[in-house]
């Protein structure tokens, strides 16, 4: 009992010091935040290039590359998570558009594109990304970073770092989860890769994405 009352304070104030820094926002990984116009252009810059390679594999050129930066992905991601009365909207004017060539997708206007701010960005070799989840109410930040590669016509990624609000955490205690996380079927079928893709990577700052 006398070892409990000395070790019971120490113990707390070590729990209520790892709870702040899972609570803690962490620094942000882009110096700034795109503006609804420069989302608006990158997502194009993203869709004008994935449709370069494309035309590329029906031409039956191999071995085309494409470079992204991360503002194109980061605006590609913002995009797809669209507000549903933004989505309704592209859905709409995609419908309308009298160009059904899907080599030239239909542009974004920043109306279009939802505030958000997907943390994402490339150093050297490896991709950065960060984002919120909401967990009873308030608002709990996770940063990882990782190589992508590309295996089987899927994307494939390597986790190198992993860290909740301010808070690191060893690789090995959310290697196996992260694995089951990404082996689920609806996973899978996002990291399926287009048809013309043969391999993507990260390389000197830039997403450079590879045709067949």
């Amino acid at each position: 009992m006398r070892v409990y009352k000395i070790l019971r304070w120490p113990i707390l104030v070590i729990l209520c010091f790892v709870i702040a820094l899972f609570l803690k926002p962490p620094d942000r990984l882009a110096s700034r935040q795109q503006s609804p116009a420069a989302i608006a252009k990158n997502a194009n810059g993203f869709q004008n290039k994935l449709g370069e390679l494309q035309e590329a594999y029906q031409r039956g050129e191999a071995g085309t590359e494409v470079r992204l930066t991360s503002d194109e992905v980061a605006a590609a991601l913002a995009v797809a998570n669209l507000q549903p009365s933004a989505r309704a909207s592209q859905r709409a004017a995609a419908a309308t558009s009298t160009n059904t060539d899907s080599s030239n997708p239909v542009a974004l206007t920043p109306e279009q594109v939802g505030v958000k701010d997907p943390q994402v960005i490339f150093e050297g070799d490896e991709v950065k990304g960060q984002f919120a989840a909401n967990v009873y109410g308030k608002d709990v930040f996770v940063t990882l970073s990782g190589h992508l590669g590309a295996k089987d016509g899927y994307a494939t990624f390597a986790p190198s770092s992993f860290k909740i609000g301010s808070m690191p955490v060893p690789i090995a205690m959310v290697q196996a989860q992260l694995d089951r996380k990404l082996s689920e079927p609806e996973a899978r079928e996002k990291l399926k890769l287009p048809e013309f893709v043969s391999d993507l990577k990260i390389e000197n700052g830039q997403l450079v994405i590879t045709e067949k």
